[in-house]
């Protein structure tokens, strides 16, 4: 596991971590006003967990292991060759 990878995980057991923390605390609450607002930042949560997930997957698979050299489009899009 590169580095990448290994930071990448890291930062999601602690996204993990503060997902399951909201969610344990909503559960623990009747009050409607933070009901509202704690089930929107779960779900924000959890669509950053799995995009997370995706850009973990994407670089084990080395998907951006290709130098930027290697490109032989322009910033304009135009080809050099």
């Amino acid at each position: 596991m590169n580095g990448l990878t290994q930071y990448l995980n890291e930062m999601k057991a602690e996204l993990q971590e503060l997902y399951d923390n909201i969610e344990h605390e909503l559960r623990a609450t009747d009050n409607q006003e933070l009901l509202d607002n704690g089930f929107t930042v779960v779900e924000t949560l959890s669509s950053a967990l799995n995009e997370l997930d995706a850009l973990i997957t994407d670089v084990d698979q080395g998907v951006y292991d290709k130098p930027l050299a290697d490109n032989d489009d322009d910033i304009d899009g135009t080809s050099e060759a």
